[in-house]
Protein backbone atom coordinates (compact mmCIF):
# COMPACT_ATOMS: atom_id res chain seq x y z
CA UNK A 1 0.00 0.00 0.00
CA UNK A 2 3.07 2.56 0.52
CA UNK A 3 4.52 2.36 -2.51
CA UNK A 4 1.28 3.26 -4.79
CA UNK A 5 0.76 6.23 -2.16
CA UNK A 6 4.49 7.32 -2.06
CA UNK A 7 4.57 7.31 -6.32
CA UNK A 8 1.18 9.16 -6.15
CA UNK A 9 2.84 11.99 -4.02
CA UNK A 10 5.98 11.52 -5.89
CA UNK A 11 3.94 12.01 -9.10
CA UNK A 12 2.13 15.40 -7.61
CA UNK A 13 5.28 17.24 -6.87
CA UNK A 14 6.49 16.50 -10.01
CA UNK A 15 3.37 18.04 -11.45
CA UNK A 16 3.34 21.13 -8.79
CA UNK A 17 7.36 21.93 -9.73
CA UNK A 18 7.05 21.36 -13.34
CA UNK A 19 4.14 23.81 -13.29
CA UNK A 20 5.39 26.21 -11.53
CA UNK A 21 8.81 26.68 -13.41
CA UNK A 22 6.36 27.17 -16.80
CA UNK A 23 4.41 30.16 -14.97
CA UNK A 24 7.24 31.77 -12.88
CA UNK A 25 8.79 34.86 -14.47
CA UNK A 26 11.85 35.25 -15.66
CA UNK A 27 13.94 37.41 -13.48
CA UNK A 28 17.41 38.34 -13.02
CA UNK A 29 20.20 37.65 -16.11
CA UNK A 30 19.11 36.32 -19.11
CA UNK A 31 19.11 32.69 -19.89
CA UNK A 32 21.76 30.97 -21.86
CA UNK A 33 19.47 30.51 -24.90
CA UNK A 34 18.73 34.83 -25.31
CA UNK A 35 22.21 35.32 -24.81
CA UNK A 36 24.33 33.74 -27.94
CA UNK A 37 23.01 36.57 -30.01
CA UNK A 38 25.61 38.92 -29.05
CA UNK A 39 28.39 36.02 -29.40
CA UNK A 40 30.06 36.70 -32.56
CA UNK A 41 32.49 39.78 -34.81
CA UNK A 42 30.15 42.62 -35.48
CA UNK A 43 31.71 45.56 -38.45
CA UNK A 44 29.81 48.80 -39.26
CA UNK A 45 30.48 52.61 -38.50
CA UNK A 46 30.40 55.17 -35.88
CA UNK A 47 29.21 58.56 -36.19
CA UNK A 48 30.68 61.23 -33.46
CA UNK A 49 29.64 64.95 -32.92
CA UNK A 50 33.89 65.86 -32.10
CA UNK A 51 35.66 64.09 -35.61
CA UNK A 52 35.54 62.38 -38.52
CA UNK A 53 33.38 59.21 -38.38
CA UNK A 54 34.48 55.72 -39.84
CA UNK A 55 34.61 52.11 -39.39
CA UNK A 56 34.43 50.04 -36.30
CA UNK A 57 34.82 46.42 -35.67
CA UNK A 58 33.72 44.40 -32.51
CA UNK A 59 34.16 40.72 -31.40
CA UNK A 60 31.78 39.74 -28.18
CA UNK A 61 32.80 36.71 -26.35
CA UNK A 62 31.21 35.04 -23.23
CA UNK A 63 33.36 32.15 -20.91
CA UNK A 64 32.54 32.60 -17.42
CA UNK A 65 32.20 36.41 -17.98
CA UNK A 66 31.46 38.84 -20.64
CA UNK A 67 34.06 40.19 -22.72
CA UNK A 68 34.42 42.58 -25.91
CA UNK A 69 37.54 44.18 -28.10
CA UNK A 70 36.69 46.56 -30.69
CA UNK A 71 38.68 48.08 -33.42
CA UNK A 72 37.60 52.00 -34.49
CA UNK A 73 39.51 53.91 -37.12
CA UNK A 74 40.11 57.79 -37.78
CA UNK A 75 40.98 58.74 -40.93
CA UNK A 76 43.68 56.35 -41.49
CA UNK A 77 44.79 55.88 -37.59
CA UNK A 78 43.65 52.67 -35.67
CA UNK A 79 42.32 54.48 -32.40
CA UNK A 80 43.25 52.30 -29.23
CA UNK A 81 40.49 51.30 -27.17
CA UNK A 82 39.92 49.19 -24.32
CA UNK A 83 36.48 47.69 -23.26
CA UNK A 84 35.97 46.88 -19.38
CA UNK A 85 32.51 46.26 -17.83
CA UNK A 86 30.42 44.41 -20.24
CA UNK A 87 27.12 43.89 -19.23
CA UNK A 88 24.05 42.21 -20.84
CA UNK A 89 20.53 42.45 -20.40
CA UNK A 90 17.86 40.74 -22.52
CA UNK A 91 18.80 41.98 -25.56
CA UNK A 92 20.52 45.43 -24.28
CA UNK A 93 24.75 44.77 -23.93
CA UNK A 94 26.31 48.03 -21.95
CA UNK A 95 30.38 48.30 -21.42
CA UNK A 96 32.92 50.79 -20.52
CA UNK A 97 35.36 51.58 -23.19
CA UNK A 98 38.28 54.10 -23.04
CA UNK A 99 38.61 56.42 -26.10
CA UNK A 100 41.63 58.76 -26.35
CA UNK A 101 42.24 58.95 -22.73
CA UNK A 102 38.10 59.26 -22.20
CA UNK A 103 36.37 56.99 -19.92
CA UNK A 104 32.89 56.44 -22.38
CA UNK A 105 29.50 54.37 -21.56
CA UNK A 106 28.11 52.79 -24.46
CA UNK A 107 25.26 50.97 -24.00
CA UNK A 108 23.37 49.24 -27.86
CA UNK A 109 20.91 46.88 -28.61
CA UNK A 110 20.85 43.62 -30.82
CA UNK A 111 17.94 43.33 -32.88
CA UNK A 112 18.72 40.08 -35.33
CA UNK A 113 21.77 40.66 -37.27
CA UNK A 114 22.09 44.17 -36.18
CA UNK A 115 23.78 46.19 -32.90
CA UNK A 116 23.28 49.70 -32.62
CA UNK A 117 23.71 52.22 -29.88
CA UNK A 118 25.57 55.13 -28.39
CA UNK A 119 28.67 56.30 -26.46
CA UNK A 120 28.68 59.18 -23.96
CA UNK A 121 32.23 59.96 -23.59
CA UNK A 122 33.83 63.06 -21.31
CA UNK A 123 33.64 65.49 -24.26
CA UNK A 124 31.25 63.98 -26.82
CA UNK A 125 29.39 61.11 -28.27
CA UNK A 126 28.85 58.91 -30.84
CA UNK A 127 26.56 56.26 -32.46
CA UNK A 128 27.24 52.88 -33.62
CA UNK A 129 25.50 50.59 -36.17
CA UNK A 130 26.82 47.15 -36.45
CA UNK A 131 26.18 44.18 -38.08
CA UNK A 132 26.60 40.59 -37.41
CA UNK A 133 29.39 39.02 -39.44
Amino acid sequence: MRTPITAAVLGLIFLATSADAQSSPKTGAPSVGAAPSFIGDWEGAYQTDHGPNGPMSMRISRDSTWQATAEVISGSQTIPTRITNVSVDGNTIAWTQEIMGMSCKTTAVVDGRDLKGSTECEHGSMTIALRKK
